[in-house]
């Protein structure tokens, strides 16, 4: 008997990540994708999020931090990406949350 999932079933060991393919054929910047791909590589495959501190995608992507800055920002106003902010329960900042989006599902 077959049994049907819409979860994606990859016989890959771990230590992989996707992200669309559609990536490469939009005209965001070097960076903007570089950077896309190194958060899809850190995101959760569910909630797509990840956290990653700008010194961090920094250091992994060999770019400066307002390189960085600069990238995100083109990511989050062409909608492949949604950021939001992490606090403590005491209301203390920790790290921005980084959603990936495809730009139909920004908002």
């Amino acid at each position: 008997m077959e049994i049907k999932t819409n979860r994606l079933n990859d016989g890959r060991k771990k230590n992989w990540f996707w992200d669309y393919n559609c990536i490469f054929d939009t005209d965001l910047t070097e960076h903007a994708k570089l950077i896309r791909l190194f958060l899809a590589r850190c995101a959760d495959n569910d909630s797509r999020q990840s956290f990653p501190s700008i010194n961090t995608i920094a250091q992994k992507c060999s770019i400066s931090r307002p390189t960085v800055k600069r990238a995100l920002a083109e990511l989050e106003e062409t909608g492949w990406l949604k950021k939001s902010h992490r606090y403590t329960e005491n209301g203390e900042f920790t790290s921005n949350i980084y959603t990936l989006l495809m730009p139909e599902e920004q908002g």
